[in-house]
């Protein structure tokens, strides 16, 4: 049963949120409802998070060097997709890391979370994303540890910013978010909070946010204004639903639907689902892990899956796209 919510955007994050584990259970094959599955990068890391740029032209992800180290990010031409040995640009010293890239809408570079700065929180990388990774420079507000950027066609910052206190001032009753959704300019400044949630996706044109909340005891996928008003949820069900992600022309979302087995381990599949709730479809299917849907111009949805013996990035169509 899908339920209308109005007025402030209010959203969970749970404190579980999919964990990813390889193990010898069924791998990740497609529903009848999707094209046969396309590995887009080879490499013996293990890759995760893919961002197509706006153009189509490229993908950045994260990727772990090792077991235990940090992951940072990567970009490569799609032109190569398949290849093992395809060249790749790097983002900021490996060292510092880098994860959970999202492109600037002109394609003319990325905002990433990175430890550049001493501790966690969003960068940008400046300058050409095709033959340098140019300089890193701060984004969102660089007080507060934003994490899942999201950019919207006119340059807004979408973030979730963990556990979040406001109004706490004297006698005056606070207002604590385990996880807040906030919105700004890309140099961090006009901070909005439009409340509790995670994993926010701006629509094509900028006017809705996707969103993940708490209902009922898992999370569930919820749609509202650019302002948070107006919020529907559109999942349901006994799974988790989170990390969405908007189709090309705004008629669809792609999102990641987990549940917990017996023996403690996750695994969780894609599915699209229309900004309505109908027509729910389910596009990949197995005892594993895919993950991390982006939704890319010429129809394929990217995501990371452990299809084979690590994590690396894919891509599958619907039959009917």
């Amino acid at each position: 049963m899908l339920v209308t919510y109005r007025g402030l955007l209010v959203v969970a994050a749970s404190t579980s949120m999919l964990a990813c584990s390889a193990s010898m259970r069924r791998g990740v094959t497609p529903t009848d409802a999707a094209t046969a599955m396309q590995q887009v990068t080879r490499s013996r890391f293990d890759e995760r998070d893919p961002a197509v740029s706006p153009d189509g032209t490229m993908v950045a992800f994260e990727t772990t060097p090792s077991p235990g180290a940090a992951p940072h990010v990567e970009a490569m031409a799609l032109k190569d997709a398949g290849a093992e040995r395809a060249p790749r640009v790097t983002y900021g010293p490996p060292d510092l890391g880098g994860r959970e890239p999202a492109w600037i809408p002109d394609g003319s570079g990325l905002v990433f979370l990175s430890g550049s700065a001493g501790s966690d929180r969003l960068v940008r990388a400046v300058g050409s994303t095709f033959t340098s990774p140019g300089v890193l420079a701060d984004a969102g507000n660089r007080l507060l540890a934003g994490t899942w950027p999201a950019i919207s066609p006119d340059g807004s910052l979408a973030m979730s910013i963990p556990r979040l206190g406001l109004f706490h001032s004297g006698w005056q009753r606070g207002v604590t978010y385990d996880a807040a959704i906030g919105v700004s300019d890309l140099s961090g400044s006009g901070l909005t909070v439009l409340g509790e949630g995670t994993g926010p996706a701006w629509s094509p044109h900028g006017h809705r946010l996707a969103f993940a909340r708490m209902s009922g005891g898992h999370n569930h996928v919820f749609v509202a204004n650019a302002d948070g008003s107006s919020a529907v949820q559109i999942t349901d069900g006994p799974a988790d639903d989170v990390e969405p992600a908007w189709s090309p022309d705004g008629g669809a979302l792609a999102f990641c639907s987990g549940q917990v087995a017996g023996d403690g381990t996750t695994h969780s599949n894609i599915f699209v689902v229309n900004p309505d709730g109908s027509g729910l479809q389910q596009l990949t299917e197995g005892d594993r892990s895919a993950c991390r849907p982006d939704w890319a111009r010429d129809g394929f949805i990217y995501f990371h899956a452990d299809a084979t013996d690590r994590f690396h990035i894919w891509r599958i169509r619907r039959l009917d796209d």
